[in-house]
């Protein structure tokens, strides 16, 4: 599809807004990933963030939250109608990646991905805001148009050629372009030019640096030039893609350097899933110049052949996926009865065959492993199944789906079947995706003061409410100076301290060695507890110290109840480069578990 500009540019411009159908499916595959792997890791404190149990009911939610917000998730305040969703979730996630009915599984996985960051504002992070907004350019993107079960077992035919342009995929792009430039343009203090000290004060946040950026510490000269380098790169990249001159060598350059940079990050810093989500977006500045080799170099299945039984719908279906999936349109499909050398093998040992371009014949898991091999972005996982050790248990594992290969067929026929399906979006869909290129552009532009703020004002509501809200501020305009931790002494029934963060220790005022990781899932309970101490947060310390008080005392005996606790910040200010921190106890909250005010809603309730 071409986009449709009411001024007349010459297509060498237009192309530079266009995408890939190939890199399209490496970019769906990874978002499904990443929203998998983002609930799996959220499903931990399910309980804690989600339900009415925990530090964030749905009574002071509903009071919390702004008039453009909604959320399924408060329907109910019970953790199992919280894990359904969360279940819903994942589904929706794994059939993104497999390309299984994938416009649906996009627009359930975004419904739901904003409903859960509305459920609970408090612990969101940069990731969050990042990875709807990919999510929601998604629905308007053909992105089961490659590497999909879509592809395999529709009616019609994909779309024939792999170049791509469209109002939604230039929204992607600019999407993608705009959290770097205009990240650099809120950088506006000293700290990033001309001093050079944004890397110093941003690794001197304990609650974020590992042990490889305490290391960096040791060389002020290094963090000056990766402060300069930082800022450099966020200006120069959108610059770098968007040249329509070399721009296949320019865009490569800009899309290795944006890569190195956010694997710097995380290397030296915790921040949750945002280098990944990052990462995840920059695969979208591939171009088919690289598929183009990765296809020559592996013929895109050329050669190959894959024989199934013919009598068998499961296994034709199956191998069709397979090869779809693995991106081996060329590869040769049909029965083993076909082929006398193919039937011999098929009949001697129950087995499918694959068979490579150098004529060998691959049986069982052999031929898995041989399929993936032949894959341009899988072959790596192709040579380490193929060791050794692990043919004894891929092949029992073949073995055993073709001894029941019935029943599995007759459980998958509901995800294998052929079926139309319509890959590329119609027309209301890029006049969405139109009109909210234009209006990210607005939002963007009015919040670093290019264009009036009225201009960004009339869009803010809607962006809002779908959670694609245009803020690109991570340590801008400047790093963070107030870092910490928090400290929850309480006294129990018998009348010893205890420390209430982490049961059978008794209460330690000193700094952790590494603060970034002491917590299972630590950047959702690191943000939680920051923004705790902020002023603007103050009238959540009483829910998280009576979340605390049910958390316990519903696990202990009676002896070891938990009479009272305390909320204590420890407050440490990152001084200049060449002075010494020092750290304040804030005392934020008293609480008193047993009271009469609190008794009822917060121990014997439950």
């Amino acid at each position: 599809m071409t986009v449709r500009s009411p001024i007349r540019l010459p297509d060498r411009l237009l192309d530079l807004f266009a995408i890939d159908l190939r890199t399209l499916a490496l970019f769906r595959i990874a978002l499904g990933l990443l929203l998998f792997v983002d609930l799996w890791q959220r499903f931990a404190d399910l309980g804690a963030f989600y339900s009415d149990f925990g530090v964030f009911p749905r009574e002071v939610a509903v009071t919390s939250a702004g008039a453009w917000r909604f959320s399924l998730h408060l329907s109910s305040g019970s953790v199992y109608f919280e894990a359904a969703l969360f279940v819903a979730q994942m589904a929706a996630a794994l059939a993104l990646v497999v390309g299984w009915r994938t416009r649906l599984a996009a627009v359930i996985s975004f419904v739901l991905l904003v409903s859960l960051q509305s459920r609970n504002p408090l612990i969101l992070i940069g990731a969050d805001n990042l990875l709807s907004c990919l999510l929601f350019w998604g629905m308007l993107l053909p992105l089961g148009a490659r590497a999909s079960l879509d592809a395999a077992l529709t009616h019609a035919a994909p779309p024939e050629t792999n170049h791509y342009r469209s109002w939604a995929s230039a929204g992607l792009l600019l999407q993608v372009l705009s959290v770097y430039f205009f990240t650099a343009w809120l950088k506006s203090d000293a700290d990033w030019w001309p001093d050079g000290n944004a890397v110093y004060y941003a690794l001197k946040l304990d609650r974020y640096v590992t042990p490889i950026g305490e290391w960096l510490r040791d060389f002020p000269g290094l963090m000056r030039t990766l402060s300069y380098g930082v800022y450099g790169l966020e200006w120069a990249a959108p610059l770098l893609v968007l040249c329509p001159w070399f721009n296949r060598i320019t865009r490569g350059v800009a899309l290795l350097l944006l890569a190195l940079m956010h694997l710097g990050f995380l290397a030296c810093l915790t921040l949750g899933l945002f280098p990944f989500v990052s990462l995840c977006s920059l695969t979208v500045l591939i171009g088919g110049g690289l598929w183009d080799w990765l296809g020559t170099r592996q013929q895109l299945g050329r050669g190959l052949r894959v024989h199934y039984d013919h009598d068998c719908a499961f296994c034709r279906q199956s191998c069709r996926a397979l090869c779809a999936l693995l991106m081996l349109p060329r590869a040769e499909i049909r029965p083993a009865q076909d082929s006398p050398r193919a039937d011999a093998l098929m009949q001697a040992h129950g087995s499918w065959v694959v068979i490579d371009y150098s004529d060998t014949a691959h049986l069982k898991f052999s031929a898995f492993t041989a399929l993936l091999k032949a894959s341009p972005w899988l072959a790596p996982f192709g040579h380490l199944l193929s060791a050794t050790w692990l043919q004894t248990p891929g092949n029992r594992l073949y073995d055993f789906v073709a001894n029941h290969r019935a029943a599995v067929g007759r459980a998958s026929a509901w995800l294998l079947h052929e079926r139309p399906v319509r890959f590329v979006p119609g027309h209301a869909s890029q006049i969405i995706a139109a009109i909210f290129l234009f209006g990210i552009l607005a939002w963007n532009l009015s919040s670093v003061q290019a264009l009036p703020r009225f201009v960004g004002g009339p869009v803010e509501p809607v962006f809002n409410w779908l959670r694609i809200d245009q803020n690109w501020n991570m340590f801008a305009p400047r790093p963070y100076r107030d870092d910490g931790w928090m400290v929850v002494p309480g006294r129990l029934v018998d009348g010893s301290e205890v420390d209430v963060l982490h049961p059978g220790q008794t209460p330690s005022f000193d700094k952790p060695a590494h603060i970034a990781m002491t917590h299972a899932t630590p950047i959702r309970w690191r943000t939680y507890r920051t923004r705790l101490w902020q002023r603007e947060y103050a009238d959540q310390r009483g829910h998280y110290a009576r979340y605390l008080c049910r958390d316990w005392n519903l696990k202990a005996r009676p002896q070891q109840r938990l009479l009272s606790l305390r909320l204590i910040y420890m407050l440490e200010r990152t001084p200049p480069p060449g002075e010494t921190a020092r750290i304040e106890q804030r005392v934020l909250w008293r609480h008193d578990c047993l009271a009469p005010a609190t008794r009822t809603e917060g121990v014997d309730a439950y």
